[in-house]
């Protein structure tokens, strides 16, 4: 049988198809190297997230613990207040302060304008007072009824307001006291005093006479006070 001789464009055709199909192949095994190797990056990179995750549990877990086991102290050390040393006995008792009550300044202040009525220029220096403090001067009547003065000077008491209808009331330190007053004024009806006859010229009120002023019944003394006198 004769042999079949191929043509010379058949064989330049299969060599271009060989060609090309190495080609392919060569394209085909580097895609598969470069993917496996972007495979391999990724894997790394993920395995290191999860090595730096690992480490931030395991310090949460340790600050958690330590806060679920707090240390107790056995002996607290003992702090001094500036100024003051805790180991001197102290044997006085601690009281709580008293609340403040809204006539406490006004009669600090005004006996210390009491405690001298003859030094020069004192009916002015009283008259600054009361329209400083806002005063209401009052004189009186019989049976324990008080009516707005004219003047300061022929005013008997002077009434401070507290709250509301609520007055702290002083006697008027211009006044000296004698038997008269003691008997026509009601000072002594409103005021415990240290009186024992003749003239008494200096005022110390240690508590005022609260009076509470009625718009029908007018003024209403609602606790006596405590005036000191000086000769």
């Amino acid at each position: 049988m004769e042999e079949a001789v191929l043509s010379p464009m058949f064989l330049s055709v299969l060599n271009f198809l060989a060609l090309g199909l190495s080609v392919l192949l060569l394209f085909a095994v580097a895609y598969l190297w470069s993917s496996n190797n972007r495979k391999s990056d990724e894997l790394e990179r993920i395995q290191s997230e999860l090595s730096r995750v690992k480490k931030t549990l395991a310090t949460l877990d340790k600050k958690f613990s330590q806060m679920r086991q707090p240390t107790v102290v056995d002996d607290v050390p003992q702090i001094e207040p500036f100024g003051i040393d805790l180991n001197e006995p102290r044997n006085e008792k601690i009281t709580p302060l008293a609340p403040q009550v809204p006539w406490l300044n006004f009669i600090e202040e005004y006996n210390q304008l009491a405690a001298d009525p003859s030094v020069r220029g004192y009916l002015k220096k009283c008259e600054r007072f009361i329209r400083e403090k806002k005063i209401k001067i009052l004189t009186y009547s019989n049976a324990m009824t008080f009516r707005p003065a004219i003047d300061a000077k022929d005013s008997l008491y002077w009434a401070f307001k507290c709250s509301g209808e609520e007055y702290a009331v002083v006697p008027n330190p211009m006044n000296p006291y004698d038997e008269d007053l003691h008997e026509n004024s009601g000072i002594k009806d409103v005021f415990a005093l240290n009186y024992e006859g003749g003239v008494y010229n200096k005022y110390s009120t240690k508590l005022p006479a609260i009076l509470i002023q009625d718009p029908l019944k007018g003024w209403i003394v609602k606790n006596p006070g405590v005036v000191n006198l000086e000769r």
